[in-house]
């Protein structure tokens, strides 16, 4: 009897075990099918792009795409531009937001409704203070410069990095702040030496999050640039003409612009799995 109990508990368990992977395998396909489209569109010629049935693996690839990507378009600087407006962002909005959360988090300044204030600017539409943002930047001729878009992003991207660094530096002891303070250091130095080093995961985290977003922006970009500091996505939309829409060179690029978050993502996986779970969830 007690045989019987065990095996079926067993094909039970087994049931549940084959449904999760099950369902594991379905979530896999649908979220990396569209991914594969693209990279595989990329690769095809316009018959085969819009061949019924699709042509998912038989399919001649060709290079064509990519060819005249590089060779016919400007996307290499806009690659270049995006680069440069993310990064600079990134050291910009970690260096401000780091500074800020340290003051929220230690010092009390501005006590939780502060913090709730810069939570509640990360939920404003951009578009809401596009028009005026827009009239200061043509009044100090900052339209169309590559100082721009850093400034601009540093509007979204600095609440979400204090509210996220307040988290991690929440999580460091005090004790050890003090005993460093005790030897000789100063406010700036403990900020520098101690905490900082010590909720790196966190900063590699945020900063990856603030890179993907500024990658990824369009709106303040097609606002604030017109062709010296255009940036990718700007330059992708400009395949989706009036009489149609050039499917060949767009998913080309767009599968390049895939590859700089990707990228990253996978170089600092490790860091970004550490810092997401060292409290960026309390508040």
């Amino acid at each position: 009897m007690n045989s019987k109990v065990a095996i079926k508990t067993r094909r039970s368990g087994l049931a549940t075990d084959l449904l999760k992977y099950l369902i594991l395998v379905i979530g896999l396909v649908f979220f990396l099918f569209p991914i594969y489209w693209l990279i595989t569109s990329s690769f095809k010629h316009d018959v085969d792009i819009f061949s019924l049935p699709p042509r998912l693996l038989l399919f001649r690839p060709t290079l064509s795409n990519f060819v005249q990507v590089f060779g016919a378009t400007n996307i290499p600087i806009l690659v270049l531009n995006s680069f440069i407006t993310a990064a600079i962002n990134v050291v910009l909005s970690l260096a401000v937001g780091s500074l800020a959360a340290y003051a929220i988090s230690r010092q009390r300044v501005g006590g939780e409704r502060l913090l709730f204030w810069f939570l509640s600017l990360r939920m404003l539409p951009p578009i809401v203070v596009s028009i005026p943002l827009f009239i200061i930047a043509a009044r100090l001729r900052l339209v169309d410069t590559r100082a721009i878009l850093p400034l601009m992003y540093l509007l979204v991207n600095v609440p979400f990095v204090i509210w996220m660094m307040k988290s991690f530096i929440d999580e460091v002891p005090i004790s050890v702040e003090e005993s460093a303070l005790i030897d000789g250091c100063s406010p700036w130095r403990v900020l520098w030496s101690v905490v900082l080093p010590m909720i790196k995961p966190g900063l590699v985290a945020t900063g990856v999050f603030c890179f993907i977003f500024s990658w990824n922006e369009f709106l303040l970009a097609m606002i604030f640039t017109r062709r010296a500091a255009t940036t990718l996505p700007i330059g992708i939309s400009g395949f989706i003409a009036v009489e149609q829409i050039f499917w060949g060179p767009l998913t080309a690029s767009a599968a390049i612009a895939t590859l700089p978050p990707m990228a990253l993502a996978w170089v600092f996986q490790r860091y970004m799995v550490r810092g997401l779970t060292f409290g960026a969830v309390k508040s």
